[in-house]
Formats: C-alpha cells, structure tokens, sequence
C-alpha cells in the first residue's frame, strides 16, 4: 500500500510489475514521443541544410523553411494513424515482454529491452509500408532510400519508447511513494497478464 492510499501491484519480489492503466498510459506517451521526435527530426533535416549553405557563403534564404510548416502538418497528419495502429499492434507482445521481466529490477535492463523492442516495431512498420507501396504503385522506394527510412524509424521509435517507459516508471515510483499528489486512476493487478505468465510457466 502507497502512502497516498492506493494498491500498488510492485512487491519486493516483482519490483517492476505494473498495472493495465499503467502500460496504457506508457504506450500512448511512447506514442507521443514518437510523434514529438519525428517533428523535431523533420524540423533538423530541413533548417541544417540551409545553415550549412549559409555558413558556406552560399545562398541559403533558409528556402525549404517555407515549406516547412506544411509539410511538418501532412507528415504528422500521416504519421499519427499509421504509429498509432503500429501501437496497438505491437502492445500486446510488448506487454507480455515487459510482464516477463517484472521480477528483475535493472532499468537498465528494461530500457534496453524497451530501446530494442521500439527498433523492431519501426523497422517492422517501414518493411510494411514499403509493401503496401510497392503492391499499390508496382514500384518500390531505392534502397538506400528504404534503408535510411528504416534506420530514422528504428532510432526514433527505440527512443520514443524508452522515454515512455522511463517517464510512466518515474510517475509509478512517486505515486507509490506518495510524492504525486495528483490523483492517481485507480490501481489494479493486471490478472490478465498474471493469467498469461502463469500459463507460460505451466
């Protein structure tokens, strides 16, 4: 029991369990990392080529930054559907991942498997979606162009969630120390993932 009064699911001997509430909530902040970096990364590629020309003496007039809001709108119009299915896709083996793992009590283990899992779910989300486009045009994006997709999804999807991870177990950890003094949603055991483990351990 917190001292704030409410049902903790981390014991000693499963300092890292969490709840149903608490892996929704760390899903869709991973969700919103993701969308955050994506818009940062957008914001990096487009304004450094125009600094590096300008420093160079060349003609910069920062010409793509007229583009840039737009452009900025539509990819994230874009890119919050197709991440937030690729989510909701993904969440049930990450939950059943990160319920194996409520016994160990490293971070650092858990962000590497978090950092991992979030490069797998990218790198998987642009394999599709390079399908779909070659099914829907009979034509495919060059290779390097593919590979440098992959590998910007893979970086941004491993750290949205490892920030999503680490913001949802900082809030657990002060919630059950009483130090949030926010009210917390109501917390239960996730009997369904208990269900699942013990079934695995059968």
């Amino acid at each position: 029991m917190s001292a704030a009064g409410t049902l903790s699911p981390r014991t000693p001997d499963q300092p890292m369990a969490f709840t149903r509430d608490e892996f929704v909530m760390g899903a869709v902040s991973s969700w919103l990392f993701f969308l955050g970096l994506l818009g940062v990364t957008e914001v990096v590629i487009a304004v450094v080529p125009d600094v590096m020309a300008s420093i160079r003496g060349g003609s910069s007039g920062f010409s793509s930054l007229g583009l840039l809001v737009p452009a900025l709108f539509i990819s994230l119009l874009v890119a919050a559907p197709i991440s937030g299915i690729a989510t909701l896709i993904a969440a049930p083996a990450v939950r059943r991942v990160a319920w194996s793992l409520r016994a160990r009590r490293s971070l650092w283990l858990h962000a590497g498997v978090h950092a991992a899992s979030g490069a797998i779910i990218g790198m998987l989300t642009i394999v599709v979606l390079q399908f779909c486009f070659a099914f829907w045009t009979d034509s495919a994006a060059p290779l390097p162009v593919f590979a440098g997709y992959t590998g910007i999804a893979a970086a941004l999807t491993a750290a949205s969630n490892v920030l999503g991870w680490a913001a949802t177990a900082r809030n657990a950890r002060r919630w059950d120390s009483g130090r949030r003094t926010a009210r917390r949603i109501q917390a239960r055991v996730d009997r369904d993932a208990t269900v699942e483990d013990g079934a695995l351990e059968a």
